[in-house]
């Protein structure tokens, strides 16, 4: 015979308050809730509503928790916060992500995140500050985050050590993040969509040169494989940074001729031989870049200085029709996904 709590749902908060992440996924949070009154995950997702939990004790590091309206409820009340608040707290607990139905209250547990979302591991600095003294986990755009107070770099990565990497030894990292949040708070989208492109055109060199000097000193220094995945978008940052500041300086500029082409092409070309890559590795993409961005925005491009607060600054035609304007960096990015 059920329980009753099983029929009705809980009716009173568990005695212990556990404060969730900005951006943590559910199940983590979930997770963290019972493990903070001794209990195992089926446990507690047992007072939740009806469901099944596949075995393994990394569930919430794989895989993202959806419920249904009725199961919300009864999360609710086990966390001590109206179902409003946790939706305002926990992400993929908004309408959108609820699972269909209102009644019995179930459950599931997926193994993929849904809009293209990724379960990216949290600063373990970031964590122990919010009283998670456990792996947290969120949900993020990108398989990858830093975390620029405390000079972490976390990815979706669960297979060996280090599952966070240190940046005390790439200062260049940490400098070149700094330098894309400023871009991007000055510029808005503009700036998010020109790192996307930067971010994009240096991943694709380095898929073709993972074993240039400059990528692999990095990962070297923070013990990392240099030609591991994971390695490269920490290893690229400073070079991304660099090239979106080249592609802005082409926005601002808003020659179109050949001949600006080519200037540019050559002084970024410049850019590259300093990095170490080999001479014109990269033409194919900068020429593919600038077509894309071949005719200038219909409205002047420049920064949010206070007199166009509310006018959206807008890249070139040809990079609005094919960008999201939403999204993980490559879906931002006017460069098409190679296949």
């Amino acid at each position: 015979m059920a329980d009753r709590m099983d029929v009705w749902g809980p009716r009173r908060s568990l005695r212990v308050s556990v404060r969730h992440l900005a951006g943590e996924s559910t199940g983590s949070f979930v997770n963290r809730l019972a493990h903070a009154h001794e209990l195992g995950l089926g446990d507690l997702l047992g007072r939740v509503g009806v469901g099944r939990l596949p075995v393994d004790p990394r569930l919430p590091s794989l895989a993202e928790l959806y419920v249904n309206r009725e199961a919300l409820e009864h999360l609710a009340v086990l966390s001590g916060r109206t179902p409003h608040r946790l939706q305002l707290a926990l992400v993929n607990l908004q309408c959108r992500f609820l699972l269909p139905g209102d009644a019995p209250a179930r459950w599931q547990w997926p193994f993929k995140v849904q809009e293209g979302q990724h379960v990216v591991r949290c600063c373990d600095l970031c964590a122990l500050a919010r009283g998670a003294r456990e792996p947290a986990w969120l949900v993020c755009p990108d398989r990858w985050r830093v975390c620029l107070r405390h000079r972490r770099f976390t990815d979706d990565h669960r297979g060996e050590e280090p599952q966070v990497v240190r940046l005390d030894g790439l200062p260049e990292v940490v400098r070149a993040h700094a330098e894309r949040l400023r871009l991007e708070r000055r510029f808005g989208t503009a700036g998010t969509e020109l790192f996307a492109d930067g971010f994009e055109v240096v991943s694709r060199w380095w898929a073709r040169m993972p074993d240039a000097w400059c990528w692999t000193q990095r990962a070297w220094r923070v013990g990392l494989d240099a030609q591991e995945l994971r390695t490269a978008p920490l290893v690229i940052y400073p070079e991304a940074v660099q090239l979106a500041r080249e592609m802005l300086r082409y926005e601002q500029e808003g020659a179109r001729s050949r001949a600006a082409r080519a200037v540019w092409v050559e002084q970024v070309q410049q850019l590259i031989d300093g990095w170490g890559l080999e001479g014109g590795e990269g033409w194919s993409e900068l020429t593919q870049w600038l077509d894309h961005h071949a005719r200038a925005a219909a409205r002047p491009f420049a920064p949010d200085d206070g007199l166009r607060r509310r006018r959206r600054r807008e890249l070139a035609v040809g990079h609005s029709r094919l960008a999201e304007p939403s999204g993980s960096l490559s879906e931002r990015s006017c460069m098409p996904v190679t296949p």
